[in-house]
């Protein structure tokens, strides 16, 4: 019976049209500069670390960027003694792509609302693993576009 099932998921998964993001892409052919970063150094440093993966050095196609980033910790609700229980983690990320003298602005968003712990070493490890967690994001969107813009 298990069998059964596994096959006739197989069979659908294999006709419903699912293709890899990247199944038509070429490979990797360009290099990224960072040649300004403007806001939070830790997040920018994060997202020009995450970049970097995709770059591929001494490539004819070379985008020249610039990132402009913020990162902030609100709060959203507070317990009856004042202490903060729950944390909007937000990062606002500009940047700006100078390829064959065309200049792009892509615009990137990533939130998250998160509860406070009585821990703030897990609390301080935790956020640092959002933050992480957002510059990859950011990174795969941007090479998306980047992409894109190689196919057009």
């Amino acid at each position: 019976m298990k069998n059964i099932i596994l096959i006739s998921f197989l069979l659908f998964i294999y006709s419903c049209g699912y293709t890899s993001v990247y199944k038509n892409q070429k490979s990797v052919n360009f290099q990224i500069n960072v040649i300004e970063m403007i806001g939070d150094n830790e997040f920018n440093n994060l997202i020009k670390n995450e970049l970097k993966m995709y770059s591929k050095e001494n490539s004819k196609n070379t985008y020249n960027i610039s990132i402009n980033s913020t990162y902030q910790k609100t709060t959203i609700s507070k317990n009856s003694e004042g202490v903060a229980i729950d944390y909007k983690l937000s990062a606002n990320t500009t940047i700006s792509t100078n390829f064959y003298d065309k200049v792009k602005i892509f615009e990137f968003e990533e939130n998250i609302n998160i509860k406070n712990s009585s821990n703030s070493f897990d609390d301080n490890v935790y956020e640092k693993n959002i933050k992480k967690n957002f510059a990859s994001s950011i990174r795969e969107k941007f090479i998306i576009k980047i992409f894109d813009l190689n196919d057009n």
